[in-house]
């Protein structure tokens, strides 16, 4: 039998919250063209050479990250609930991109599992498999970025004028370790027997044991998708192939900024490589609301091969297309989820 339907989340979210995320981003927006003061004639100058044509396929480029999403959680769900819509899998990445934003990364999770629940998987399972995709994530995050580097090391070292890389390289090795160690948690039953055994040893105190109740019974949930989903490969390949596909989308935006505005001689391999790079560092800083580790990543990694101005002309457009667009897509999306979930209320209390 299916637990108890989970309430819904508050469809009117706190305007305190809502207030503070706005002007969060706003301020951190502030701060960003503040930092780029002393270029913002280049940058000017660079954005104005975009034509109307280039700024769309940019912004559609920036599109194709939550709709890839969008299909990877309709084929991950669709493993526990056949005939998952894709619409309902679009809805889930509407929600994480505004989660993200408006609750800080703190609703994102209850909210999608909610809107699971709704289409007939009960909430544990359902987050489970989100954190399954999360890893998923991780790992194509890694291993594209291995892959290039293969191809592309040496040019990376040789080319780097700054001499950043040095430094880098080892910080992006650092955070390959933790992504690997994430992966082996849901994949290995040998490290997920060490993590209970780790949640065993917290303090037992009743803060503390609320918290291992909490994160050992997300740990479950974790473990028992992961092996039904993991005795399906055909499904694992297909989803990450699709996550490498959606990395590679994504990663295709800082080239095509650079080319359309002229800013420097790079291949589509090396703007690739440097973009995998830019991703895997991200990992290791911190951000508020989905900002402050992009920009941060992305400045240290190409302004060695752009130069400041240049580099920072690609990483407004590259923000505009991946984090604001999404956004403000986000918000109209989540106007019509909440719609949706007012109209299923009375069918699930009845």
């Amino acid at each position: 039998m299916s637990s108890p339907h989970p309430a819904q989340p508050d469809s009117k979210l706190s305007l305190r919250r809502g207030l503070l995320s706005v002007l969060t981003l706003v301020a951190l927006t502030g701060l960003m063209f503040y930092i780029f003061k002393d270029h913002l004639s280049e940058i000017s100058a660079a954005l104005h050479s975009l034509t109307i044509g280039q700024t769309a396929l940019l912004l559609l480029l920036g599109l194709t990250y939550p709709l890839m999403e969008g299909i990877i959680n309709q084929r991950v769900l669709s493993s526990r609930v056949p005939d998952y819509p894709f619409l309902r899998g679009l809805d889930l990445s509407f929600l994480g991109a505004f989660g993200n934003v408006v609750t800080f990364g703190a609703g994102t999770m209850p909210m999608q599992g909610y809107d699971i629940s709704l289409n007939g998987l009960d909430v544990g399972p359902g987050i489970g498999l989100m954190t399954l995709e999360y890893v998923f994530h991780k790992g194509a995050v890694l291993l594209y970025a291995a892959v290039l580097l293969l191809f592309y090391g040496r040019w990376l070292l040789d080319a780097d004028s700054a001499g950043l890389m040095r430094y880098l390289l080892p910080a992006c090795l650092v955070v390959a370790v933790i992504i690997l160690a994430l992966v082996l948690v849901c994949t290995s039953r040998t490290i997920q027997k060490l993590a209970y055994r780790l949640l065993g040893l917290l303090p037992r105190t009743d803060k503390w044991q609320a918290r291992r109740q909490s994160w050992t019974a997300q740990l479950d949930g974790l473990c028992t998708e992961s092996r039904r989903l993991l005795q399906n490969r055909f499904l694992c390949l297909q989803v990450f192939a699709l996550q490498v596909c959606k990395l590679a989308l994504m990663y295709t935006i800082p080239w095509f900024s650079i080319r359309f505005m002229g800013l420097a001689p790079l291949t589509f391999g090396q703007v690739q490589t440097l973009a995998a790079l830019m991703m895997l560092l991200s990992n290791a800083l911190p951000n508020v609301g989905g900002m402050g580790s992009i920009e941060t990543a992305f400045y240290l990694i190409f302004t060695g091969f752009l130069g400041e101005s240049a580099a920072m002309s690609a990483l407004v457009v590259y923000r505009a297309a991946t984090y604001y667009l999404p956004f403000v897509v986000s918000c109209v999306g989540f106007f019509f989820i909440q719609r949706r979930w007012t109209r299923a209320r009375p069918k699930k209390s009845g």
